[in-house]
């Protein structure tokens, strides 16, 4: 137990089964590797031979996992140097009080047996849910768990995506023990998504003084004010055309993530029926982009309300299978329950707002664990690494450009390393100032990456289901 959480047997071999996935292995690796359960803890054992050889064990140990405590270990010996580059050494949060600090993260004890040194499933799993925000009273005006609260921040591996990390280590225990076993190949992806929150409609004069006088939008504001007394189509509106023909440019394929709500202190309340709207989505169902949600400000732990906006947004884009993210990135653990309760396919709210970085301490799309129904979840989460306004925003990092390309670039070293996805959030209306100074460089950067392709991992993950 912690607190009040019961970290099961089913829990600890989803957790491993996630480190197998990230330490390579496929369909055909599991005719060689399996999952043993046992009272003691769950074992990686080859499947031929020997029993007593070629296994890799991960024990439970007794007593609390402490969340105030994350101790740094080492890599296994003989790891090659391609990969203690990426990280000198692995970090593990929830740690116990007599853990040994740099020791190896797995331990030989003898020829093809290998021992994990930390209770390292009860960590994967505690970060991959999001345990430490499990009723966590610390939340913002929004009603969000910031990074400047969480454990990752205050031990210094926000940055990390530690997860995955413990995946290269599983990895070259396996290799030691099969020299040869060939993992899966790792490669970068990206995921470019934007939250379509205003579109000009309806007619806002706040919105088009942003755009005229903030963002030195001319044209676009202009449209906008035009568009408050005549049928013309709204600037901000034809900037979602824009930003997908942009990225289009540079390879990237977009994800439209448009609202059903109605208006809000924090929802501009647009139409999905409008004629201006329903005319840009057909635009996008012609170039084959993607379209899916942006649930409104108070869908946040409103189920019905969710489901309401999801069916009328899959009305709108003519399409069942869609995923998206909370609008302000109001999220928590039980949000994942909410969006399989509403058959929507993923979700990517995953992110923090005040920080770039990996919430989850991953950056590898997964089925999230769901503690009350002691289960994995039938919900892709594809984890938001940086979005727009994090790095922009004075009330947030507030990067110059410069800062934000060389905080860009660290990032994706970082997913590339582990084969993960760096997923972008770009809103359609920030394309003026202070955003015209960062975006260019960094969709030049993404220029050349394979897409991520959510639909086939989805349907791989429910397919092939555990490693066992």
């Amino acid at each position: 137990m912690t607190g009040g959480i019961e970290i099961t047997p089913e829990a600890r071999r989803y957790a491993l089964e996630e480190l197998c996935r990230r330490a390579g292995l496929d369909v055909d690796s599991k005719r060689i590797w399996s999952i043993e359960s046992g009272e003691d803890g769950q074992t990686l054992a080859l499947r031929a031979g020997d029993p007593y050889f070629g296994r890799i064990e991960f024990p439970t140990h007794p007593g609390e996992p402490r969340p105030e405590l994350a101790v740094h270990k080492a890599w296994p010996i003989g790891a090659p140097a391609e990969l203690t580059s990426v990280e000198p050494d692995f970090v593990v949060p929830f740690a116990r009080q007599d853990s040994r600090t740099a020791e190896p993260l797995f331990a030989e004890i003898s020829r093809g047996y290998f021992r994990c040194t930390e209770d390292l499933l009860a960590s994967a799993v505690l970060v991959l849910s999001r345990y430490e925000e499990l009723d966590s009273p610390r939340r913002d005006a929004h009603g969000r768990f910031e990074a400047a609260a969480s454990m990752a921040l205050r031990d210094g591996y926000l940055e990390r995506p530690i997860v995955d990390e413990y995946g290269l280590a599983l990895q070259v225990a396996m290799q030691s023990i099969l020299p040869g076993w060939k993992p899966r190949p790792r490669r970068l992806r990206v995921k470019l998504s934007h939250d379509i929150d205003e579109i000009g409609i309806p007619f806002s004069a706040r919105d088009v003084a942003v755009q005229l006088f903030a963002r030195r939008s001319i044209a676009t504001g202009l449209r906008d004010l035009v568009s408050g007394i005549s049928p013309v189509t709204p600037g901000s509106l034809l900037q979602v055309m824009q930003i997908c023909s942009l990225a289009e440019e540079h390879g990237l394929h977009s994800a439209l993530y448009w609202k059903a709500s109605g208006p809000s202190p924090y929802d501009s309340g647009y139409n999905l029926a409008d004629p201006r709207v329903a005319k840009v989505i057909a635009w996008g169902r012609e170039h084959n982009i993607e379209m899916g949600v942006h649930p409104g400000y108070d869908t946040f732990l409103a189920p019905e309300k969710l489901r309401g906006e999801a069916d009328r947004c899959r009305q709108a884009v003519q399409c069942q299978r869609i995923g998206g993210r909370q609008h302000y990135l109001r999220w928590c653990p039980e949000t994942w329950a909410h969006w399989e309760q509403c058959g929507l396919a993923y979700d990517s709210s995953l992110g923090y707002a005040d920080r770039v970085g990996f919430r989850a301490g991953t950056c590898m799309p997964y089925l999230p664990w769901l503690w009350k129904e002691n289960r994995r979840g039938d919900l892709l989460e594809v984890p938001l690494i940086l979005m727009d306004r994090t790095i922009t925003s004075a009330s947030y990092m507030g990067l110059t450009p410069e800062q934000s390309f060389a905080t860009l670039k660290r990032l994706m070293s970082r997913c590339e390393a582990v084969g993960g996805v760096f997923t972008l959030l770009w809103h359609n209306n920030c394309l003026g100032r202070p955003f015209s100074a960062y975006y260019p460089r960094i969709f030049s950067e993404l220029a050349g990456l394979e897409n991520y392709d959510w639909q086939a991992d989805l349907d791989a993950m429910r397919t092939v289901g555990g490693t066992g």
